[in-house]
């Protein structure tokens, strides 16, 4: 890889950020609160297609969370330091305080990996222009100009674009020169969304496969290393508290009148119950400084073989009375017995037996759900 200071996608990033700091911006584009890899590198991916396209704009990809709380998001970190992204050239969400300073200074907003605004930015909804997406379309920002396609990976919209210089649907972009990082970037998220193209996790549509193929050449790795790789960078909690697992992937949505609160954690629920024996009160106090009604912890293993649980808490036994059973029917749920000693509180832990329900399936269905509550809260 190029040094930092000769890299082009560096040199974009570290230009981008010091421009914001004193002048407007043409386009902000972030992805979803969780800052995952695909939020991340399709930020940074569209700002790439806007900045250097035919009908070029200021664009700066923008990580919406702290930067302190970076440390958490392991696998990103593992795939820019393969890629030679400096994340000093990242811009995080307290680059500029206050928050609104910066949503002041930009003419328009693009979301990738994500069509609904979280609740620190929903009152900028106007400003919406660009949706790319991979997950179900709530149909909000009709003034936007929308893409949201049922892909593997949101990546895999944002590579299309890079490689046939559609822009975004926004007039730029070009297929030729394209950074060796940012293939990588592109394909590290494609192949750890579609549990590397697997046709057995039925995650991979052609147009994933089509991207990647196109990609790998230019990024020059090995799909299966690198995939292994960001998978066990992923996985890597060794150093995390239960505050830290919750707060590492986390997304918060509102049903109707109802804050529900999800976090993906890389750990079964049997061996969190096990490590912490707290865990119960944990989650209620995360729950509190998020101000949820709900909080859920959807859980994963994939060794020996791969493994659901899901934790609920509600904040009135009204609110799980009544989600319970739609819960139980649509995850196949089997109440896990606590170890000796362990004080469940007021949350519920689950082994969940339709092992294809993720959290990206569960929100629409609990959006739907909820909508049809109106007595709720």
């Amino acid at each position: 890889m190029e040094n930092n200071k000769t890299d082009p996608v560096n040199r974009f990033l570290a230009d981008a950020k010091s421009r914001a700091q004193t002048h407007d911006i043409d386009m902000l584009v972030f992805g979803n609160e969780a800052a995952d890899l695909d939020s991340v590198v399709s930020a940074i991916g569209l700002a790439w297609v806007l900045g250097n396209g035919r009908k070029s704009c200021s664009a700066l990809p923008l990580i919406p969370i702290k930067r302190d709380d970076f440390r958490l998001k392991t696998e990103s970190r593992w795939v820019l330091s393969q890629t030679g992204i400096d994340a000093e050239n990242l811009f995080f969400q307290d680059d500029v305080l206050p928050l609104n300073t910066l949503m002041s200074r930009a003419r328009a907003l693009a979301l990738v990996d994500h069509n609904r605004l979280a609740n620190g930015f929903s009152k900028h909804e106007k400003k919406v222009r660009l949706i790319m997406d991979h997950h179900e379309d709530l149909n909000l920002y009709p003034k936007a100009l929308r893409r949201i396609e049922p892909v593997g990976s949101c990546a895999t919209l944002v590579g299309q674009d890079l490689i046939n210089g559609s822009g975004g649907g926004s007039g730029g972009g070009t297929a030729r020169g394209i950074p060796g990082n940012l293939a990588a970037l592109l394909l590290g998220a494609i192949l750890i969304d579609t549990v590397n193209l697997d046709p057995k996790a039925g995650r991979a549509t052609p147009r994933d496969h089509a991207v990647a193929k196109h990609l790998q050449p230019i990024a020059g790795l090995d799909t299966d290393g690198f995939y292994q790789g960001i998978r066990a960078a992923k996985s890597d909690i060794r150093d995390m508290d239960t505050r830290d697992l919750l707060r590492r992937d986390c997304k918060t949505f509102q049903f109707n009148k109802v804050t529900c609160t999800v976090a993906s954690v890389p750990l079964a629920l049997e061996q969190w119950m096990e490590r912490d024996m707290g865990l119960a009160s944990g989650i209620e106090t995360y729950a509190r400084e998020m101000q949820a009604d709900i909080l859920m912890t959807m859980n994963t293993q994939r060794i020996p073989e791969f493994s659901r649980g899901i934790a609920v808490f509600c904040k009135s036994p009204v609110l799980f009375t009544t989600i319970s059973a739609m819960l139980a029917s649509n995850l196949d749920l089997e109440i896990i017995p606590p170890p000796q000693g362990f004080n469940c509180g007021g949350v519920h832990f689950f082994r969940q037996g339709n092992l294809s329900l993720s959290r990206k399936k569960l929100e629409p269905m609990l959006s739907r759900y909820f909508s049809k509550c109106e007595h709720l809260h």
